[in-house]
């Protein structure tokens, strides 16, 4: 793949690039997530040095000094260490062998985003169903509470796929956040942020500050 590329489209490949990342591979990405019942535009495809950029640059945009920000018990800690430099206050949400408890968000409320990793979550491995995403979405939408949806994954099942991503539900209250790390190569650090219109440009903006493109 490397010979192919450097032989048909080297400047192309060697030179500085989009911020917003490689335009086939954003068009495939909104491709791959309206087949899961995610219905975004290209235009909303922000690719990422892995999600855990994605991550950060969330925290970045999104989190102030004293802000709240509602986790799963547990949660990822690579999660809490691409927030934590923002200075946030942690708020654990309730939960069981499905995820968070529709009835604990009540108390998130009014906190920047509730974290979430639906699918074979890091570290339990739980899975959330179908009416329990619906039930988070609805508790979600009631609180006021926007979505960040991480799910590098989802990819990994064997008898039959997740149920649809909970972002397909919470319309523009979500954050979306997907990586090819575990289905092709982790050493590639390649993943992607898909963010509501409104909020994209400064997510955009945070990126070019990090490192102009992936």
């Amino acid at each position: 793949a490397c010979q192919r590329v450097l032989a048909d489209t080297p400047r192309e490949a060697l030179q500085y690039a989009a911020s917003e990342g490689y335009g086939p591979l954003r068009d495939w990405v909104a491709a791959q997530l309206g087949t899961q019942g995610l219905k975004v535009q290209a235009a909303q495809v922000l690719i990422t040095t892995g999600s855990q950029q994605g991550l950060d640059l969330v925290g970045k945009v999104l989190i102030d000094a004293g802000s709240r920000v509602a986790v799963e018990a547990p949660t990822y800690l690579g999660a809490l260490q691409a927030f934590a430099p923002y200075e946030p206050d942690f708020v654990a949400v309730d939960c069981d062998e499905q995820g968070p408890l529709p009835q604990g968000l009540a108390a998130a409320a009014g906190a920047r985003f509730l974290y979430l990793l639906p699918n074979f979550q890091n570290p339990s491995g739980r899975s959330m169903g179908a009416s329990r995403r619906i039930e988070v979405a609805q508790a979600a939408a009631r609180a006021a509470l926007p979505l960040v949806e991480d799910n590098p994954y989802g990819e990994l099942w064997f008898d039959a796929p997740p149920p649809p991503p909970i972002s397909a539900l919470a319309g523009d209250g979500a954050i979306y956040l997907g990586s090819f790390s575990k289905v092709l190569a982790p050493g590639l650090r390649l993943g992607y942020l898909v963010a509501p219109p409104a909020l994209y440009p400064k997510l955009l903006q945070a990126k070019q500050a990090a490192d102009l493109h992936t």
